[in-house]
């Protein structure tokens, strides 16, 4: 229902109510009005009735000698309005054209032996009324009357009359305005008691529901609205005695909850205020430290690298020195110095892996995009790595197709990207396996390359953690493969400073499959 036509809990109690009562009085009235109309057209009736039977009576009482046939037909007694006729049967048809009344009469009596009255109120006009009544003289009535036999016998006769055929006709008609005055009068009198009691019991009614139920609603209405307009304060006060008030009650003890639970939570809400400005105090000083330490390890990185790098090549020199040395001192000079330079390179790939870490967080990695031959890549790859793999007896293949087009990309970090898969997988596949480098064209516009070994595999569980800084399967003291637990981590970021990303294929004792996914043409991928 529209709003604009929406009706309130008081009008439509009032109208329902209001409707009842009228529907209620309407119908008991109803029965009063026509009962009343039939106690008058009763009580008009009896009178007839009664002076009939009366004028029967007197006529039976004079034996009929006193009184011939054609006396009493034209006999008509007139008081105040009342008229009686007798009509006999050669007249029967005169009276029947003249008069609707007489033929209805006669049309009755003739066709039931045992019909004796017919009666119905006329209005002459001019508010003239009468109530005319017409009674059947059958021919056992003209024998009471002559007195010459009892009631179902002829005169002078000795059989039993089996037709009692319609001789005369009695009418009466009585001047009944008084009747219908009282009537009308009587009809104002229930229509005028109708209209009071209906107003007072609308009155009634609309004091109840206005008092008892309307009121105590508009309180708890009042008190709602306020609530929600954000006033949990105000309290409803109902003193009726009945549910309304146990309402009103329920409704305080929930605004007084309502009111603590607000309390309670501005408090929290006030802790949570002054924990926020803590932790965004704490966020900033942590930010500040991290930007000291990138800074720290970018400047350090760099500063240990050139003293790292002297070292490296003095004992590289003092290794050659020495390789052809044959007394026992000078060989154990040439392993120590071997020794300096594994170490030193060990410390110069940790110190390269750290300072890459400190240039991506801090966002200074630069990327430079140039044309670049995968295949050439590939072989210059495979050929960098092979003297490790083959100290293990690793087999390398290579698995480039020719078609393979051209890619733009950054070449330094691609390669670094793909030769950190080549060191992971020769570090971990047992001697006498192989490594597999291949690439792939995937539509629209990517590339896919992948290195395939034959290494102990990677559980599915684990594989989401080998991507995180310093993480290795084995984080033991003594674990079998060295290494700083770097070189994903910065794939992984380098693999997104291409537009591309790093897949995974590995289940354990089956080997693993490190995928690099790259758009041929990183300048026109759309997802940069």
């Amino acid at each position: 229902m529209p709003k604009s036509v929406r009706i309130s809990l008081a009008n439509k109690c009032q109208i329902l109510f209001g409707a009842a009562v009228v529907l209620i009085l309407a119908a008991a009235l109803s029965v009063a009005w026509i009962r009343m109309q039939a106690l008058v057209r009763q009580e008009q009736h009896e009178n007839a009735r009664n002076l009939a039977n009366a004028w029967l009576s007197d006529m039976i009482q004079l034996g009929g000698a006193l009184m011939t046939f054609e006396e009493l037909s034209s006999r008509k007694d007139i008081d105040q309005g009342l008229t009686l006729t007798l009509i006999r049967r050669d007249e029967f048809d005169l009276a029947a054209s003249n008069d609707e009344f007489i033929a209805h009469a006669i049309e009755q009596f003739e066709m039931r032996q045992k019909a004796h009255e017919y009666a119905r109120p006329i209005q002459a006009g001019q508010g003239i009324h009468y109530y005319r009544y017409a009674r059947a003289i059958r021919r056992s009535d003209l024998a009471k009357i002559r007195g010459g036999a009892e009631a179902g016998f002829s005169a002078g006769l000795d059989m039993p009359i089996i037709n009692d055929p319609l001789e005369m006709v009695l009418l009466i008609r009585i001047r009944s305005d008084l009747a219908q005055r009282q009537l009308v009068l009587n009809r104002i009198y229930i229509i005028v008691a109708g209209l009071f009691a209906s107003l007072l019991a609308i009155g009634v009614f609309y004091y109840i529901t206005k008092r008892i139920i309307l009121s105590p609603l508009r309180v708890l209405r009042d008190t709602a609205e306020q609530v929600a307009a954000g006033d949990l304060n105000i309290r409803s006060d109902i003193n009726t005695g009945d549910e309304f008030e146990r309402l009103s009650v329920v409704f305080n003890q929930m605004l007084e909850n309502l009111k603590s639970n607000e309390d309670q939570l501005r408090g929290v809400n006030k802790s949570l205020d002054l924990k926020l400005g803590e932790l965004a105090e704490t966020n900033v000083a942590l930010f500040e430290a991290d930007k000291l330490k990138g800074e720290f390890l970018a400047n350090v990185s760099h500063e240990l690298r050139t003293p790292l790098n002297s070292i490296v090549g003095f004992a590289e020199v003092l290794e050659d020195s020495l390789k052809e040395a044959d007394d026992d001192q000078a060989r154990k000079h040439h392993r120590y110095a071997h020794n300096i330079i594994r170490s030193s390179r060990d410390l110069l790939d940790l110190i390269n892996d750290l300072l890459d870490i400190a240039k991506i967080e801090a966002g200074k990695m630069e990327v430079r995009s140039e044309a670049m031959s995968l295949t050439d890549t590939g072989e210059g790859l495979i050929n960098l790595i092979r003297p490790q793999a083959d100290k293990k007896e690793i087999d390398l293949l290579l698995k480039i197709p020719a078609t393979i087009p051209l890619i733009t990309t950054d070449v330094g970090k691609f390669q670094q990207i793909i030769f950190n898969f080549l060191s992971n997988a020769v570090k971990f596949t047992p001697s006498g396996g192989m490594i597999t480098l291949e690439a792939t064209t995937l539509p629209p516009n990517h590339i896919r390359i992948s290195v395939i070994d034959t290494g102990p595999g990677i559980a599915k569980e684990l594989q989401t953690r080998i991507f995180d800084k310093f993480i290795q399967l084995d984080s033991t003291v003594t674990r079998e493969y060295a290494g700083t637990g770097l070189g994903l981590t910065i794939s992984k970021e380098l693999a997104s400073l291409l537009c591309g990303e790093i897949e995974l294929d590995s289940e354990v004792g089956k080997g693993s499959a490190f995928s690099l996914l790259i758009p041929i043409d990183m300048a026109t991928d759309p997802n940069i």
